[in-house]
């Protein structure tokens, strides 16, 4: 079955905060679904302390064309293991982690999908000069969000500014941890920027995917947008999430 869900974050652990307060329970999760109906149902599919399964609904957050964005959080519960399930169209699709489920726990309370997912992505125009002439130029910044899987890796984007006649990689470097409320984070934050480019304006978007090589073992990840390729207009400040 093709996919049409991917986790993007999720984070579930519980902590003293102090000032007489005692153990808070805390779980964020956000979601992408491949947008191939308007009613959609999506769910954090997860198992309690008590080993019960569960589910908790997603909400809806954003529209960004071929996909959606959905997210929830929590105090009232918290996770170990869980999948995520999306309904549309009388059709169900699980990300379930290549049927392995999702693990998480308190020394480690946090995950990302595919173990590669596009964080967030802004299209840039800028303008240049030189041999008397100012050059409109434009670009793609953003961050990449990945599981830590080894120490060496690489990350970064293949990008196309001509709905890919053409198309060139450029690596992102190493920002930060993402951080959680307790715990030893086990994703990593990426950030990546294009080089600058004169503006293509025969072509108004940019095609792009997000890759994570672990050079330890060699594996290649891709979030490549459920095999549909990320499209963002090439105007100002234009977003992905």
């Amino acid at each position: 079955m093709a996919e049409a869900v991917r986790l993007k974050y999720l984070e579930s652990d519980n902590f003293a905060p102090g000032g007489g307060i005692g153990i808070v329970n805390h779980t964020v999760v956000s979601a992408k679904v491949k947008n191939t109906g308007f009613t959609k149902d999506v769910a954090l599919h997860y198992q309690d302390t008590s080993g019960t399964w569960r589910e908790q609904a997603l909400d809806w957050q954003a529209n960004f064309g071929e996909y959606d964005l959905f997210s929830h959080s929590s105090s009232g519960f918290v996770t170990s293991q869980f999948v995520i399930r999306y309904s549309v169209n009388g059709a169900t699709f699980w990300d379930n982690n290549r049927g392995s489920n999702y693990h998480v726990s308190e020394v480690h309370p946090n995950a990302v999908g595919g173990n590669v997912v596009l964080n967030k992505a802004v299209a840039r125009i800028g303008a240049e000069a030189g041999g008397g002439f100012t050059f409109t130029t434009s670009w793609l910044e953003g961050e990449v969000l990945v599981n830590n899987l080894s120490f060496n890796k690489r990350v970064g984007i293949r990008l196309s500014t001509d709905n890919w006649r053409t198309f060139s990689d450029t690596n992102a470097t190493f920002s930060s941890t993402h951080s959680v409320a307790e715990g030893t984070s086990e994703v990593e934050v990426w950030k990546f920027k294009t080089p600058e480019l004169t503006l293509d304006s025969s072509i108004s978007f940019f095609k792009f995917a997000l890759f994570f090589q672990n050079v330890d073992t060699g594996e290649l990840f891709w979030d490549n947008n459920f095999d549909q390729d990320y499209t963002l207009s090439k105007s100002n400040f234009s977003t992905d999430e």
